[in-house]
């Protein structure tokens, strides 16, 4: 009976021990630092390269080696938690170029911030495909996401003709409701936004009440956003309708179709039924032809 319970405590333990790994190994890679510290404990045992996890290539903020310095592993990127003392305990070390600082917390929030990692370099950069990134680092990152090779070309925005970061989407809606088109553009020196409907010669809104444009800079660095608005859909608001963005270097468009949909509106009468006259009965069978009167059922 006793080797029994121990025979169930060993297969309880081994069937853990088997999920612990296999969870592990579905992890990110950043993230598997826990299991090889509850293995060796508080101290790193000898590096056996052969039992690190694999990376894979593509990690956008490069590899770090984890706390024993034997294994390789995913760098965290901007913005991601990490680890300020640099242990791989849990959340990770910041890539290259990238330091784990504490945000200055809010005069309305009491907690701390966790600590995440920020990019050394502030300042904006020129990428070899001619698109301005805030910092270097994202202009990493964004190399790793499309699998390809960005240079730094400069330092400073870059010099171009206005580029479509997001262009205005197809809409469809009914007569009576509103539409919103949306666009924004990266360029410098800075574009002038305008918008235009298919087979008008005017720029929008011109003179038309129903219609209104807004523009800003932003919501990213060295871009602009604007919005064209329609208020109470019209059947012969539906068209084509592009934003234009032009600056000293060129001229860009994107567009756009509105189809609006005629909404059609039930009337339904309101209908009194009569009620039938009321006729009152006399009991007695005298008076003249015009008088209603009792006849018996049978004779």
């Amino acid at each position: 009976m006793k080797f029994h319970n121990m025979a169930q405590i060993c297969l309880h333990v081994c069937i853990w021990i088997g999920v612990c790994v296999s969870f592990s190994l579905r992890s990110p890679p950043q993230h598997r630092g826990w299991l090889r510290l509850w293995e060796e404990g508080d101290g790193c045992a000898e590096c056996n390269h052969h039992l690190c996890p694999l990376v894979p290539d593509d990690c956008p903020a490069g590899q770090v080696q984890d706390v024993c310095g034997c294994c390789e592993q995913c760098a965290n990127v901007e913005g991601q938690q990490c680890d300020p003392d640099g242990a791989q305990k849990f959340y990770g070390s910041c890539g290259e170029g990238l330091v784990c600082q504490r945000k200055i917390p809010k005069r309305d929030h009491r907690d701390e911030p966790e600590p995440a990692c920020v990019c050394q370099d502030k300042s904006p950069v020129c990428g070899s495909d001619g698109r301005t990134y805030p910092n270097v680092c994202q202009m990493k990152e964004a190399a790793s996401r499309l699998n390809t090779t960005l240079k730094l070309t400069g330092r400073g925005p870059c010099i171009s003709v206005p580029h479509i970061l997001q262009g205005p989407r197809n809409l469809s809606n009914y007569t009576g409701n509103d539409a919103l088109f949306g666009c924004e553009v990266s360029a410098y020196p800075l574009p002038n936004l305008s918008w235009r409907k298919k087979g008008l010669e005017n720029t929008l809104p011109g003179d038309d009440p129903h219609m209104s444009v807004q523009t800003r800079g932003g919501p990213q660095r060295y871009s602009v956003s604007t919005w064209l608005q329609i208020q109470g859909l019209h059947t012969s608001d539906s068209g084509v309708y592009t934003c234009i963005s032009q600056n000293s270097l060129g001229e860009t468009f994107a567009s756009a179709n509105l189809d609006v949909l005629k909404q059609e509106v039930e009337i339904i009468e309101d209908k009194v039924e009569e009620e039938p006259e009321h006729i009152d009965f006399p009991e007695g069978g005298s008076g003249d032809d015009n008088n209603w009167h009792q006849k018996p059922l049978f004779d």
